[in-house]
C-alpha cells in the first residue's frame, strides 16, 4: 500500500472544507474545556486549602 492510498481518505470529496472544519471546532472546543477545568481544579484546591489552613 502506498502513501497516497493511505491518505486517500483525507479529501472527502467536495465536503472536505466542512468535515475538516468540524473536526477543528470539536478538537479545539475540547481542549478549551480541558483548559477551563484544570484551571477551575487548581483555583477550588488552592481555595480551599486557605479556607481549611491552620493559623499558627
Amino acid at each position: 500500500m502506498t502513501m497516497v492510498e493511505y491518505f486517500s481518505f483525507l479529501p472527502y470529496g467536495k465536503y472536505a472544507f466542512y468535515v475538516w472544519l468540524a473536526y477543528g471546532v470539536s478538537a479545539i472546543t475540547v481542549i478549551a474545556l480541558f483548559i477551563n477545568a484544570k484551571r477551575n481544579h487548581t483555583r477550588t484546591v488552592l481555595s480551599l486549602k486557605n479556607k481549611f489552613s491552620i493559623n499558627q
